[in-house]
């Protein structure tokens, strides 16, 4: 097996997980992909050092995309907060 000298220190293989969630074409198996993609981001998450900036962000950017996936093809419900997109009445 062929070592990735960038992430060496990754316990858990999120670009793995996160890769099979992101082609999963049956949409009743792509519920337990995001499921499992999320755990193991959350993991390597956990498992970071305050000094691993450049790979903290790259997990939060996909942490940002399974929730794209979750809202848009699982149809989970988007609790951000809403903008108002009225005018104020002049």
């Amino acid at each position: 097996m062929e070592d990735c000298p960038t992430h060496e220190h990754d316990e858990f293989d999120w670009h793995n997980a996160l890769q099979e969630a992101l082609l999963e074409v049956n949409p009743g198996r792509l519920s337990e992909k995001v499921a499992k993609a999320e755990e193991v981001l959350f993991l390597s998450l956990e498992a970071l050092r305050p000094s691993d900036i450049e790979e903290r962000r790259a997990l939060h950017d996909a942490c940002d995309l399974l929730l794209s996936i979750k809202r848009e093809m699982l149809k989970f419900p988007d609790w951000r907060p809403q903008q108002s997109q009225q005018s104020e009445p002049g």
